[in-house]
């Protein structure tokens, strides 16, 4: 892969995480998708990362994704924890 390629690449994906980013419905989708799984652009930016001789800028763009990725990962973790069902709050005299 040559370091045109690795930068286009990050654009590319630049532009699939500004989507996810902006999509409400990001949240209720499924992980097996491969536009939206995280694991498949954490891997492909990470292809990239270990090229011998990356320059350093090629590198800064890289980081700066996968913490992009790592707060869209923070926010379905999130949003998923507060989509489970809480228990029904019961009277009190029930509990006697």
């Amino acid at each position: 892969m040559s370091f045109e390629f690795a930068e286009r690449d990050l654009q590319h994906i630049r532009n699939v995480l500004g989507y996810l980013e902006r999509s409400a419905d990001f949240v209720r989708q499924t992980e097996a998708n491969a536009v939206i799984s995280l694991g498949y652009w954490r891997a492909r930016v990470r292809a990239i990362q270990v090229m011998p001789l990356l320059p350093m800028h090629i590198d800064k763009q890289a980081k700066e994704l996968l913490g992009r990725l790592d707060r869209l990962e923070s926010a379905r973790e999130g949003s998923q924890s507060g989509t489970k069902k809480k228990p029904e709050a019961r009277p009190l005299a029930s509990m006697y």
